[in-house]
């Protein structure tokens, strides 16, 4: 089936060049038809999958529009992150004024208020449009690299929830009430009687508070803008061994590289943002004073962060506990991250480890060398006053042998001690160790492989000797008509030979039936000439050198014959001997009478 221009260079909104893709386009009456069989460019498939890079252009074209749509989402990014914290600033600032409406004068009616409240919704309404071109753009690009053709490939169930959610969370912000005074009634717990009673607060509580979500954002613009992600390699290794570039990814690699660093820029933000949403909800009960719930709360917060929870500041709405419930799961987790954290860069690293092994391996060995040169001279001690028989003698004996005991001893200390500085070592050069033996089998192995190469080209080389040396010698089983120029050539080396070497060679019929010259046997294979020749001499004078040919009357009864015996021919026959005169060598062993051959 036969398709327009705009289906063959289409991939859905994405355009490619296709020069050169209808080079088979008839001319004259029918140049509006194109030809099918001639059509080199790529051609769209109605089920949607597959279009397969035609040509250089199209895998050019490709990674160009790749590279541009990674450039628009970086763009659009930074634009959604940009108009979240705007929109969350503005709330943050109308929040603080409407509160503190007994010193400002400002309350949810005033113009002020709606001003700020309506750049609220526009900046959010401009977000949810930034969301659905952000997540156009991953369309597209999934469309790049799979090659489909319909958006709806892409377009799976997975991302459409994604970007429900996304959009749910980010269109939650307060909006001016135009015909209603914006309050409504929350349930308050009572700090002394515990009694639960109903309060008047803003609507923006509940509208506010939720506007945090918006923070995943962060996470994104931090991914996006990472040098893992913006490095090509680093996605092509982690796309190797099946690691997502997402988040998780690039927190845990921050991590690795600034644990402390990370841990404090959070710590901080989530403070900040915690502690204003916590005043938030707690400061509509008209005990205390508006601006003394913010420094309270911050308070609050890191009290439940540590874990320590004093009890002087309580929650005292659902709101405030449950932010409450929610800090301290997420303090136990960055507390322990930061004990693990902090334990580690007390330890001592390698390099520290092994200065002080070095270090105390030397002393050790220094005082057993005393301990050894203690022993020996105590013992030199107890042999002289042993000998001796001068009055006092035995109390300097025992002396010496106490301390003769007391060396002893100490050199078995200083012995166990080296023993257990050599266990602690061992565990630090196991992995130099490792390394030294994976090196030398490595290399052990890349030389057995050279030397197996050497051999195999060695074996190919004598290979193509031997075969060029089969070309280039006569064949044994050439046909009757045979170049008499060749012939003549040949016997005037083997002449030549023979005169230089004096043997007799005999002009014998071969025989019929001779077990050397059968068809089914190994010996009716080709030999060489001036080999037969050259070990015929060596070996004996005597061994007949027998030539083998036959004139074509005696080839022909033989092949008509059928009996598989080679034919019968004699030396002064070579212009009609079909092996242009070919010399076999037949040892007597094989022939029971010489007469009878």
């Amino acid at each position: 089936m036969l398709l327009d221009e705009d289906e063959r260079c289409g991939n859905g909104g994405i355009r490619f060049d296709c020069d050169g893709s209808e080079e088979g386009i008839v001319q004259g009456a029918s140049a509006s038809i194109p030809n099918p069989r001639k059509i080199t460019g790529f051609r769209r498939r109605q089920s949607g999958y597959g279009i397969a890079i035609s040509s250089d252009s199209t895998a050019k074209m490709r990674c160009r529009l790749r590279k541009q749509l990674f450039i628009r989402r970086n763009k659009v990014c930074d634009i959604s992150l940009f108009l979240a914290v705007l929109g969350l600033i503005l709330v943050i600032i109308d929040s603080e004024l409407t509160a503190l409406s007994s010193t400002t004068g400002i309350t949810k009616n005033s113009p002020i208020s709606i001003i700020l409240r309506s750049a609220c919704v526009a900046s959010t309404f401009l977000l949810i449009c930034c969301l659905v071109n952000y997540h156009a753009i991953e369309v597209k690009i999934a469309l790049i690299d799979s090659g489909a053709d319909d958006w709806r490939v892409a377009f799976s169930t997975d991302r459409f929830i994604k970007m429900l959610i996304e959009i749910l969370i980010c269109m939650i912000c307060p909006f001016p009430e135009i015909f209603s005074d914006g309050l409504m009634k929350m349930p308050y717990i009572d700090a002394d009687t515990r009694n639960v009673k109903l309060i008047k607060v803003p609507v923006d509580v509940l509208l506010s508070v939720p506007m945090f979500l918006r923070s995943y954002l962060v996470c994104r613009f931090m991914v996006l803008h990472s040098k893992q992600f913006q490095d090509a390699a680093t996605r092509s290794i982690a796309a190797l061994n099946r690691i997502s570039m997402d988040f998780r990814f690039v927190i845990k690699t921050m991590m690795a590289d600034h644990p402390l660093r990370v841990l404090i820029v959070f710590t901080m933000s989530y403070w900040v943002c915690m502690s204003w949403m916590f005043t938030q909800c707690e400061r509509y009960d008209g005990e205390l004073e508006v601006e003394h719930y913010y420094l309270n709360s911050m308070w609050f917060i890191m009290v439940t962060f540590m874990s320590i929870g004093y009890g002087d500041i309580v929650p005292n709405t659902y709101c405030g506990r449950c932010l409450s419930i929610t800090t301290g799961i997420v303090g136990a987790g960055v507390s322990s991250a930061l004990i693990a954290i902090i334990s580690r860069k007390l330890e001592l690293s390698r390099a520290e480890k092994h200065v002080n092994n070095f270090m105390a391996d030397s002393k050790l060995t220094n005082q057993r060398k005393n301990a050894a040169a203690s022993v020996l001279q105590e013992t030199w001690f107890i042999h002289k006053y042993k000998k001796a028989q001068h009055k006092g003698d035995d109390l300097r004996l025992r002396h010496h042998q106490r301390r003769f005991l007391h060396s002893i001893n100490e050199f078995r200390r200083i012995k166990w001690d080296q023993r257990k500085l050599q266990e602690k070592g061992n565990s630090l050069l196991d992995v130099g160790k490792l390394h030294s033996d994976m090196h030398e089998t490595l290399w052990e192995m890349h030389r057995t492989q050279d030397h197996f190469i050497s051999q195999i080209d060695v074996l190919t080389q004598k290979i193509m000797e031997l075969q060029m040396v089969l070309n280039t010698r006569p064949p044994c089983c050439a046909p009757t008509r045979v170049n008499p120029a060749s012939n003549r050539e040949y016997y005037s080396v083997s002449n030549k030979m023979a005169n230089d070497v004096p043997i007799v060679i005999p002009t014998i019929p071969l025989p019929i039936q001779s077990p050397m010259l059968h068809t089914t046997q190994s010996h009716r294979e080709p030999f060489e000439a001036s080999t037969a020749v050259s070990d015929t001499i060596q070996s004996s004078a005597t061994i007949p050198r027998i030539s083998v040919g036959s004139t074509s009357s005696s080839t022909a009864s033989d092949a008509s014959s059928g009996n598989g015996s080679l034919p019968q021919c004699t030396v002064d026959q070579l212009s009609n001997c079909p092996t242009g005169g070919i010399y076999a060598t037949v040892t007597t062993p094989l022939i029971s009478n010489f007469e009878e051959v």
